[in-house]
Protein backbone atom coordinates (compact mmCIF):
# COMPACT_ATOMS: atom_id res chain seq x y z
CA UNK A 1 0.00 0.00 0.00
CA UNK A 2 0.90 3.31 -1.05
CA UNK A 3 0.84 6.60 1.77
CA UNK A 4 -0.01 9.45 0.45
CA UNK A 5 0.69 12.68 2.74
CA UNK A 6 -0.50 16.07 2.29
CA UNK A 7 -0.45 19.15 4.67
CA UNK A 8 -3.29 21.28 3.46
CA UNK A 9 -6.99 20.50 2.29
CA UNK A 10 -6.48 22.28 -1.06
CA UNK A 11 -3.29 19.73 -1.81
CA UNK A 12 -4.98 16.65 -1.21
CA UNK A 13 -8.14 17.26 -2.71
CA UNK A 14 -7.07 16.70 -6.29
CA UNK A 15 -5.94 13.33 -5.22
CA UNK A 16 -8.78 12.16 -3.11
CA UNK A 17 -11.23 12.51 -6.58
CA UNK A 18 -8.96 10.24 -8.05
CA UNK A 19 -9.32 7.51 -5.61
CA UNK A 20 -11.66 4.58 -6.48
CA UNK A 21 -13.93 2.57 -3.81
CA UNK A 22 -12.72 5.23 -1.40
CA UNK A 23 -13.45 4.35 2.02
CA UNK A 24 -12.71 6.57 5.10
CA UNK A 25 -11.00 5.50 8.83
CA UNK A 26 -9.82 6.62 11.63
CA UNK A 27 -7.06 6.32 13.62
CA UNK A 28 -6.11 8.45 16.78
CA UNK A 29 -6.75 11.84 15.69
CA UNK A 30 -6.69 11.44 11.71
CA UNK A 31 -8.84 10.07 9.31
CA UNK A 32 -7.22 8.26 6.20
CA UNK A 33 -9.06 7.71 2.89
CA UNK A 34 -8.32 4.02 1.51
CA UNK A 35 -9.13 3.01 -2.26
CA UNK A 36 -7.10 2.46 -5.20
CA UNK A 37 -5.50 4.58 -7.73
CA UNK A 38 -4.61 3.36 -11.24
CA UNK A 39 -5.60 -0.06 -9.39
CA UNK A 40 -2.40 0.59 -6.67
CA UNK A 41 -3.65 0.55 -3.19
CA UNK A 42 -3.37 3.65 -1.66
CA UNK A 43 -3.88 5.39 1.90
CA UNK A 44 -4.34 8.96 1.79
CA UNK A 45 -4.15 11.47 4.75
CA UNK A 46 -4.33 15.17 5.48
CA UNK A 47 -1.53 16.10 8.12
CA UNK A 48 -2.01 19.44 9.16
CA UNK A 49 0.71 22.33 8.91
CA UNK A 50 4.20 22.09 10.60
CA UNK A 51 6.77 19.44 11.81
CA UNK A 52 4.51 18.11 14.77
CA UNK A 53 1.54 17.71 12.85
CA UNK A 54 3.57 15.88 9.93
CA UNK A 55 5.62 13.59 12.60
CA UNK A 56 2.11 12.75 14.30
CA UNK A 57 0.68 11.62 11.25
CA UNK A 58 3.32 9.96 9.63
CA UNK A 59 3.61 7.83 12.63
CA UNK A 60 -0.38 6.87 12.55
CA UNK A 61 0.07 6.21 8.67
CA UNK A 62 3.10 4.03 9.45
CA UNK A 63 1.96 2.08 12.72
CA UNK A 64 -2.05 1.47 11.33
CA UNK A 65 -1.05 0.74 7.72
CA UNK A 66 1.11 -2.04 5.61
CA UNK A 67 3.07 0.66 3.55
CA UNK A 68 5.50 -0.27 0.10
CA UNK A 69 6.16 3.45 0.49
CA UNK A 70 5.24 7.28 1.49
CA UNK A 71 4.94 9.96 -1.08
CA UNK A 72 4.81 13.71 0.61
CA UNK A 73 3.00 16.05 -1.90
CA UNK A 74 2.55 19.72 -1.65
CA UNK A 75 3.53 23.10 -2.41
CA UNK A 76 6.67 25.13 -0.97
CA UNK A 77 8.37 28.28 -1.37
CA UNK A 78 11.19 28.27 -3.89
CA UNK A 79 14.91 29.57 -4.16
CA UNK A 80 18.12 29.27 -6.40
CA UNK A 81 16.38 29.79 -9.81
CA UNK A 82 13.09 27.96 -9.62
CA UNK A 83 10.25 29.74 -10.91
CA UNK A 84 5.98 29.26 -10.15
CA UNK A 85 4.67 26.03 -10.52
CA UNK A 86 8.25 24.20 -10.87
CA UNK A 87 8.43 20.99 -10.14
CA UNK A 88 11.38 20.04 -6.99
CA UNK A 89 11.97 16.65 -5.85
CA UNK A 90 14.00 15.74 -2.79
CA UNK A 91 17.05 13.64 -2.80
CA UNK A 92 17.72 14.36 0.76
CA UNK A 93 15.85 16.51 3.60
CA UNK A 94 16.74 18.37 6.07
CA UNK A 95 15.71 20.70 8.93
CA UNK A 96 16.71 24.50 8.63
CA UNK A 97 15.64 25.71 12.24
CA UNK A 98 17.28 22.92 13.85
CA UNK A 99 20.59 24.04 15.15
CA UNK A 100 22.93 23.15 17.94
CA UNK A 101 26.07 23.57 16.34
CA UNK A 102 27.54 25.43 19.27
CA UNK A 103 26.28 22.25 21.47
CA UNK A 104 28.81 20.07 19.35
CA UNK A 105 30.50 19.32 16.13
CA UNK A 106 27.08 19.17 14.26
CA UNK A 107 26.34 20.26 10.84
CA UNK A 108 23.19 23.11 10.67
CA UNK A 109 19.57 21.45 10.35
CA UNK A 110 21.48 18.46 11.99
CA UNK A 111 19.26 16.59 14.93
CA UNK A 112 21.74 14.71 17.52
CA UNK A 113 21.68 11.41 17.24
CA UNK A 114 21.01 11.11 13.53
CA UNK A 115 22.59 12.22 10.29
CA UNK A 116 22.57 15.64 8.63
CA UNK A 117 20.23 15.05 6.35
CA UNK A 118 17.35 12.28 5.18
CA UNK A 119 17.92 10.27 2.07
CA UNK A 120 15.25 10.27 -0.20
CA UNK A 121 14.41 6.40 -2.26
CA UNK A 122 16.30 6.15 -5.04
CA UNK A 123 14.41 4.61 -7.16
CA UNK A 124 11.59 6.87 -6.10
CA UNK A 125 13.55 9.48 -7.21
CA UNK A 126 14.12 7.98 -10.42
CA UNK A 127 10.60 7.20 -11.47
CA UNK A 128 9.64 10.45 -10.38
CA UNK A 129 12.20 12.04 -12.50
CA UNK A 130 10.99 9.99 -15.68
CA UNK A 131 7.45 10.95 -15.15
CA UNK A 132 8.00 14.51 -14.76
CA UNK A 133 10.60 14.52 -17.99
CA UNK A 134 7.09 12.55 -19.73
CA UNK A 135 5.14 15.32 -18.74
CA UNK A 136 7.56 18.09 -19.72
CA UNK A 137 6.92 19.89 -16.46
CA UNK A 138 9.86 22.15 -15.56
CA UNK A 139 12.04 20.37 -12.60
CA UNK A 140 14.55 20.69 -10.05
CA UNK A 141 16.14 17.55 -7.91
CA UNK A 142 18.10 18.75 -5.20
CA UNK A 143 17.65 19.38 -1.52
CA UNK A 144 14.38 20.45 0.47
CA UNK A 145 14.57 22.18 4.16
CA UNK A 146 11.94 22.54 6.30
CA UNK A 147 11.00 24.52 9.45
CA UNK A 148 8.17 26.14 11.53
CA UNK A 149 7.96 29.20 9.50
CA UNK A 150 6.95 30.67 6.46
CA UNK A 151 10.01 32.28 5.30
CA UNK A 152 9.90 35.62 3.06
CA UNK A 153 13.29 36.02 2.99
CA UNK A 154 16.54 33.79 2.14
CA UNK A 155 18.74 36.23 4.71
CA UNK A 156 16.58 34.38 7.31
CA UNK A 157 17.48 30.69 6.29
CA UNK A 158 21.39 32.12 5.41
CA UNK A 159 22.99 29.06 8.20
CA UNK A 160 21.43 26.54 6.04
CA UNK A 161 22.06 27.50 2.31
CA UNK A 162 25.37 28.35 3.26
CA UNK A 163 25.92 24.65 4.30
CA UNK A 164 24.33 23.76 1.01
CA UNK A 165 23.99 25.15 -2.13
CA UNK A 166 21.10 22.55 -3.62
CA UNK A 167 18.27 23.68 -1.64
CA UNK A 168 15.32 24.44 -4.09
CA UNK A 169 12.22 24.35 -1.78
CA UNK A 170 12.00 25.98 1.62
CA UNK A 171 8.51 24.87 3.38
CA UNK A 172 7.01 23.06 6.82
CA UNK A 173 6.66 19.00 7.18
CA UNK A 174 8.64 17.11 4.79
CA UNK A 175 11.65 17.15 7.56
CA UNK A 176 9.34 15.43 9.79
CA UNK A 177 7.85 13.11 7.53
CA UNK A 178 11.50 12.13 6.04
CA UNK A 179 12.55 11.66 9.38
CA UNK A 180 9.89 9.27 10.88
CA UNK A 181 10.52 7.27 7.44
CA UNK A 182 13.83 6.92 7.88
CA UNK A 183 13.75 5.90 11.58
CA UNK A 184 10.87 3.29 10.77
CA UNK A 185 12.47 2.21 7.91
CA UNK A 186 9.80 3.13 5.10
CA UNK A 187 11.34 4.07 1.42
CA UNK A 188 10.30 8.22 0.97
CA UNK A 189 9.79 10.77 -1.41
CA UNK A 190 8.90 14.54 -1.17
CA UNK A 191 8.21 16.55 -4.21
CA UNK A 192 6.79 19.77 -4.11
CA UNK A 193 5.17 22.43 -6.69
CA UNK A 194 6.58 26.13 -6.13
CA UNK A 195 3.65 28.58 -4.74
CA UNK A 196 5.70 31.12 -3.96
CA UNK A 197 9.33 32.48 -4.50
CA UNK A 198 11.84 33.50 -1.62
CA UNK A 199 12.77 37.42 -1.63
CA UNK A 200 10.10 38.01 -4.27
CA UNK A 201 7.78 41.35 -3.52
CA UNK A 202 4.66 39.59 -3.70
CA UNK A 203 5.43 36.38 -2.15
CA UNK A 204 2.69 36.17 0.26
CA UNK A 205 -0.05 37.41 -2.34
CA UNK A 206 1.68 34.99 -5.12
CA UNK A 207 1.19 31.69 -2.69
CA UNK A 208 -2.43 32.48 -2.71
CA UNK A 209 -2.57 32.87 -6.35
CA UNK A 210 -0.78 29.62 -7.30
CA UNK A 211 -1.22 27.46 -4.10
CA UNK A 212 -4.19 26.29 -6.16
CA UNK A 213 -2.22 25.38 -9.77
CA UNK A 214 0.88 24.01 -7.87
CA UNK A 215 -1.05 21.60 -6.19
CA UNK A 216 -2.69 20.53 -9.44
CA UNK A 217 0.65 20.11 -10.84
CA UNK A 218 1.86 18.19 -7.66
CA UNK A 219 -1.59 16.06 -7.91
CA UNK A 220 -0.86 14.75 -11.79
CA UNK A 221 2.84 13.90 -11.11
CA UNK A 222 1.36 11.87 -8.09
CA UNK A 223 -1.03 10.05 -10.28
CA UNK A 224 1.58 9.10 -13.17
CA UNK A 225 3.77 8.34 -10.73
CA UNK A 226 1.29 5.34 -8.96
CA UNK A 227 1.01 3.73 -11.90
CA UNK A 228 4.86 3.03 -12.10
CA UNK A 229 5.73 1.87 -9.01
Amino acid sequence: MIGIIGAMEIEINTIKEKIVNLKEVTKGIRTFYIGTINNKEVVLVLAGIGKVNAAITTTLLIENFDLTSIINIGVAGGQNGVKHKDVVISTEVLYHDVDVTKFSDYKHGQVPGLEPTFIADKALLNRTKEILDLLHFDYKIGRIASGDQFIYRKKTIEAINNEYNDIYAIEMEAGAIAQVATLFNVPFIIYRSISDVLDDENQSQDFFKFVEAASINAAIVLEKLIEVI
